[in-house]
């Protein structure tokens, strides 16, 4: 059963007792499959029907642009029948015992339509098809000539066929792609300089602006961290500012004004919260690549289509045997081929890659393409677990979104939505970004717990690539970097009581990025340096605190007279002397 925690009212009302304020949730619905259902509103050839209506009682719902709609179980269980009507459909009702599972396919018969010019009337909307787990989503528009539009729509909407690999050019393959990553959780004070000089301009661009920072960590009474953990900020007034889910660290950050006005809130930027857990630790892991298939990405698309294959070959065995579940969405913009197309989430590898395997460069034409709209689509459509201990969404672009009120407004509600969910957004960024799309995808990887890659000319591969906003950036191949993310973002100390050493044996310091860039610390006297300066920070490369002076023993029991509650886990503890960095692992038990 899920609670959420009230940053405030623990500041406020709960300084003696933390956990008094955990808010349980309302007993769920007898309904077997959850509390919530979903329908997909369907036609006969399982184009997905949206602005279908759905009627339960007094209550209407509307189908989003996917022909989906979430409801209430406790709502439909309630009635004797709910109707659905959409025009040029017959009608349809839907009775309690036709419930047999959370996600129902409605399946409507089209009426027989008017004629215009001999030919039947096309009624316009985005519309999709969902085939063996593939949703494939157009925008058409309705017109005189609607029966030659339809079937034109029809007939691109089925996916192009696979890519004969005969006609590749042999020297593409795995491992060639450099990249650089900027995780700016790792160099806090960083960030906010950059937010106050060279990116500011940026922060009216795209309303959105991550600097008011609280972390709340959360552990069970033995310090083990708790994964998925909803929580919350809310102001003094009792209104919630902010959600996300713990991480794998059993941390999650919250952000006030990240979007608009920023609210009177009062709590220190730390928490630490106990609360009695029992241990039930997932080992489900969901990935999901986001391709931009647009015309701008044909220099590197076919490379990186060769990079998603080796990453998901090589995930399972890099996590230790998680159960790792694969899916895919490539997007183009408003007025292509297509908007969206969806692979969703499965634990049939071979699924994703043929998916992948099989997209085109095309379309596109201006700079911006539809970023919110694949992320509304794969937010909400690609089958989350919403108890799997991970779940991270690779987003692979070349063009940031449409700067209108309305796309904006749309972006800001996506990335709210991913931060509740608890999916971490992982930008890739590739040739042709400006520095205002920079900004962005850093700040839509802070507001989601997330890190950037940013492609670089190393590997000679595409044009130009952006040289991001930082203080060093240390170059690699862009394949290891992404199953390197895959385990920092899902490693979990063993909470049973067989967690040891042995167990983290592939967790190399060289995962967690230096708190400064040695030169800078040569060369900057304001940076502290030398043997008696520690960093200390977590497995995923974020900086818990900078601590002066000798620690006789790099232990646990050393660690805890730093005056911070750490969870039980893997640390780092790095000092720079002698001109190099030097890291020690830590096991906090």
């Amino acid at each position: 059963m899920k609670r959420i925690l009230s940053l405030a009212c623990i500041a406020l009302v709960c300084a003696s007792s933390l956990t008094a304020c955990i808010k349980k949730a309302n007993p769920a619905p007898e309904f077997p499959f959850g509390d919530s259902i979903t329908l997909f509103i369907m036609d006969t050839t399982q184009a997905l029907l949206p602005e279908a209506k759905l009627q339960i009682g007094k209550k209407s719902f509307t189908s989003s642009y996917d022909g989906r709609i979430v409801v209430s179980a406790q709502d439909l269980l309630s009635v004797k029948s709910a109707h659905i009507s959409c025009e040029g459909y017959d009608s349809k009702s839907i009775k309690p015992q036709d419930l047999s599972s959370a996600m129902i396919d409605v399946v409507m018969t089209p009426q027989k339509r008017p004629k215009e010019h001999g030919a039947s009337y096309a009624y316009g909307s985005l519309r999709g098809r969902k085939e063996k787990g593939e949703m494939v989503y157009m925008a058409s528009m309705a017109s005189m000539d609607g029966a030659i539009e339809a079937e034109v729509v029809v007939d691109e909407m089925e996916m192009p066929a696979m890519y004969d690999g005969a006609a590749m050019n042999n020297a593409i393959s795995a491992g060639q792609l450099t990249a650089g990553e900027v995780n700016d959780f790792t160099k806090w004070s960083l960030w906010a300089q950059i937010l106050d000089s060279t990116h500011r301009r940026f922060i009216k661009d795209w309303s959105i602006e991550p600097r008011e920072r609280y972390t709340v960590q959360v552990t069970d009474k033995y310090g083990y961290p708790i994964a998925n953990y909803p929580v919350s900020l809310k102001d003094v007034n009792g209104n919630t500012v902010y959600q996300a889910l713990t991480d794998n660290t059993g941390k999650a950050e919250l952000w006030n004004g990240l979007t608009g006005k920023r609210a009177q809130v009062q709590q220190p930027a730390w928490q630490s919260i106990v609360i009695d857990e029992p241990c039930d630790l997932s080992s489900d892991v969901d990935v999901l690549f986001v391709f931009d298939a647009t015309g701008s990405m044909g220099d590197e698309l076919r490379y990186l289509q060769a990079e998603m294959k080796d990453v998901i070959s090589r995930a399972a065995q890099a996590t230790g045997g998680l159960a790792i579940r694969t899916g895919a969405v490539v997007y183009r913009d408003h007025g292509d081929e297509y908007l969206t197309r969806i692979s969703r989430l499965t634990d049939d590898i071979a699924t994703t890659q043929n998916f992948i395997d099989k997209q085109e460069a095309g379309g596109g034409g201006d700079y911006p393409e539809a970023v919110p709209e694949a992320l509304m689509a794969a937010l909400n459509s690609a089958g989350w677990n919403e108890n799997a201990r991970a779940r991270i969404a690779f987003l692979i672009l070349d063009a940031p979104c449409h700067q209108d009120s309305a796309t904006i407004a749309l972006l800001h509600d996506q990335i709210l939505n991913a931060a509740a969910q608890g999916v971490r957004l992982v930008p890739v960024v590739c040739s042709g970004i400006d520095e205002s799309a920079e900004y962005l995808l850093r700040a839509m990887a802070l507001a989601t717990n997330g890190t950037s890659f940013f492609l670089t000319d190393d590997s000679g591969i595409g044009n130009t690539h952006l040289k991001p906003t930082t203080d060093s950036l240390k170059v690699e191949h862009l394949n290891d970097m992404l199953v390197r993310t895959i385990v920092e973002f899902s490693y979990m100390p063993d909470c049973t009581g067989h967690w040891h050493e042995e167990e983290i044996a592939n967790v190399h310091e060289e995962f967690i990025p230096s708190p400064f860039n040695a030169q800078d610390i040569q060369n900057d006297p304001s940076i502290p340096h030398g043997p008696t300066t520690l960093y200390l920070l977590d497995v995923s490369g974020k900086l818990i605190t900078i601590y002066q002076g000798v620690l006789e023993e790099a232990s646990d029991r050393q660690l805890a007279s730093l005056g911070i509650p750490l969870s039980t886990g893997l640390y780092f503890i790095k000092a720079f002397y002698d001109g190099k960095w030097h890291t020690k692992k830590i096991l906090v038990h």
